[in-house]
């Protein structure tokens, strides 16, 4: 009787499932697990207002967005030029207020636009051979606490901080650990990539790991575009989470 009696109730909760108030509602798709956030995107189109607001200088350097800004292929939609190359302003820097970043991606498209005149002295022709460069800012707390990976010359490129005011280099490979050897020419676009995971910091130049480091200094910060005695274009800014 007793066997009866649960097979009735079996039963009878099965035809009551049946009606649509004891329906399951349908489970939401899962999030997929790659997906990727942008946290900022600027291509530096000039009618793009509400972005410019976004940027700010550290007082130093010629920062400008336009279009067609040289004969140079490239920038028939818009562009960021960094047009001094005064020695004495060392690091321009060109910034986003708001957001930060902490973990993320930032890449940048760039290109030196330096040129040569046979009245170059031996110390601007060792500038230009070792230490011009340009590339990307992140994690900076203030104008004097920050991360810095950037293109160092035509020989190589420079992964460094900057502590209270001064320099620490962290990872300085020079060219023949990417392109192939071949040096870093002006006029030339090359895409730089800060790939930051706590503190893990790898960097590229098109898409060849060049950097791998661990330092902890900064956990989170603004994000940018640098310069180093020399002018630069800059074809977009892209920051990912």
């Amino acid at each position: 009787m007793k066997i009866k009696t649960t097979a009735t109730i079996l039963a009878l909760g099965i035809i009551l499932c049946c009606t649509s108030a004891c329906q399951t509602a349908p489970l939401p798709m899962p999030t997929p697990q790659n997906e990727v956030k942008t946290i900022f995107y600027d291509s530096f189109v000039p009618e793009k207002a509400e972005l410019r607001n976004l940027w700010q200088t550290n007082g130093k350097g010629a920062w400008l967005v336009q279009r067609k800004i040289s004969s140079l292929p490239g920038c028939e939609d818009g562009c960021l030029k960094q047009n001094s190359e005064d020695p004495r302003a060392l690091n321009t820097i060109y910034y986003v207020r708001t957001p930060q970043m902490a973990d993320g991606v930032i890449e940048t498209k760039a290109r030196l636009t330096y040129e040569l005149s046979v009245s170059e002295t031996q110390e601007r022709l060792n500038q230009i051979k070792s230490f011009i460069g340009t590339g990307i800012i992140f994690r900076m707390t203030d104008e004097n606490n920050f991360y810095m990976f950037r293109l160092a010359g035509e020989e190589g490129a420079v992964l460094g901080k900057m502590v209270n005011g001064d320099w620490i280099d962290i990872g300085n490979p020079r060219r023949v650990d990417f392109l192939e050897g071949g040096r870093v020419k002006a006029n030339t676009w090359y895409t730089l990539k800060v790939v930051a995971r706590g503190g893990q910091i790898q960097c590229f130049i098109n898409n060849n790991p060049v950097i791998s480091v661990n330092d902890a200094t900064f956990s989170l910060g603004k994000f940018g575009l640098t310069t180093f005695k020399t002018m630069a274009d800059f074809e977009y800014i892209n920051v990912t989470e």
